[in-house]
């Protein structure tokens, strides 16, 4: 093989690397119509409230061996807005949230405050990434709280009574994307808590055993911006 040929040959080599080399990245690359990556966004609630399970309007907690009392008010429903961040691959995504919310308490017929605040941490699962309707199902974990305002009492001193716990979050719904960059999605979420520890006018945290349940469905709507 003569020097001349060789030259050619590794020209050549070098040729279709060069071509080829940014198809099978681009290959590498292909992804739902979906833009991938991180992107922030809100949710919107028409209505929360929680069922009722334990917090229906009438019941208390008395600590074990004592006199403080935390009282178990039901919640009016609300609307809420819940901010997002989160990551997208093609297939799902990865979401934490943070809700701020405050209702009407009430015990016994009369009015009263409370605030519930959860953190989200949430895991999207999307179906046909390459339309621009995507279906999707959600579960998650989630740590809420719950503060009733003047809710707690020993004596004749009162303060306010706040339940902390953990929960589950199923939801199933669509996501529409009018560009890749840009999702709004619709869907049915449901919740299930358990509130573990209450903590009362004595600033002191007890533990609840069995653990206070509630649950909560609601519809979900939410858009976001992929950057």
């Amino acid at each position: 093989m003569t020097s001349r040929t060789s030259t050619r040959i590794r020209i050549s080599v070098v040729a279709v690397c060069v071509v080829a080399f940014p198809a099978a990245a681009r290959a590498q690359e292909i992804q739902g119509f979906a833009k991938n990556g991180l992107y922030v966004g809100a949710t919107a609630v028409p209505q929360f409230k929680f069922d009722g399970v334990t917090f229906d309007g009438s019941s208390i907690y008395r600590e074990v061996g004592g006199d403080e009392i935390l009282l178990l008010p039901s919640l009016d429903s609300k609307s809420t807005v819940r901010g997002i961040v989160g990551y997208r691959l093609t297939r799902g995504s990865f979401e934490v949230s943070y809700e701020r919310l405050k209702q009407t308490a009430t015990f016994l017929g009369l009015p009263g405050e409370a605030t519930f605040r959860a953190f989200n941490f949430d895991e999207r699962i999307y179906a046909f990434t390459r339309k621009r309707i995507q279906p999707y199902g959600l579960a998650g974990y989630s740590l809420p709280s719950l503060t009733i305002k003047d809710g707690s009492f020993l004596h004749d001193r009162v303060g306010d009574g706040t339940y902390n716990g953990h929960g589950l979050n199923l939801e199933a719904g669509a996501t529409v994307f009018p560009i890749p960059r840009v999702g709004i999605s619709t869907g049915y979420r449901y919740r299930m808590m358990w509130f573990g520890s209450a903590t009362g006018v004595t600033n002191t945290t007890r533990e609840l055993r069995p653990r206070f349940r509630e649950t909560a469905g609601s519809l979900s709507i939410s858009a976001f911006v992929t950057f």
